[in-house]
């Protein structure tokens, strides 16, 4: 797989009321935003554009925005862009936070990139 030239960029990230809410850009159609997992569920909010969502390596479908995807804990999740200029906004509860303020992971999965 070939790295994304211009890689997704945070544009905002609020604490509040109980709320983590960090919100991402990805400029490009097709970028793949690698599995991972984290140890309390959460949503993910697709503000615009469209993505192609994997959970635990099966299908789950498409979400054009405005649009909500529930990700269980412990639940392996990865999206694909579907259109340019996507925004996502990870929402997670920030009570359950580690120590730096960020969601806990449970795990991650690394992607191989080739050198095309």
């Amino acid at each position: 797989m070939k790295r994304a030239e211009r890689q997704p960029e945070t544009v905002a990230l609020a604490i509040y009321a109980g709320i983590y809410c960090k919100t991402y850009r990805v400029p490009d159609a097709g970028t793949v935003l690698p599995q991972h997992s984290h140890e309390w569920p959460h949503v993910t909010f697709v503000a615009s554009g469209a993505v192609y969502v994997e959970r635990d390596g099966e299908p789950a479908g498409r979400y054009d925005a405005p649009a909500l995807i529930r990700i269980p804990a412990h639940t392996m999740h990865a999206f694909t862009t579907l259109a340019p200029d996507v925004v996502l906004a990870c929402i997670h509860n920030a009570d359950h936070a580690e120590a730096d303020g960020e969601p806990a992971i449970a795990a991650e999965h690394h992607l191989t990139f080739t050198e095309d």
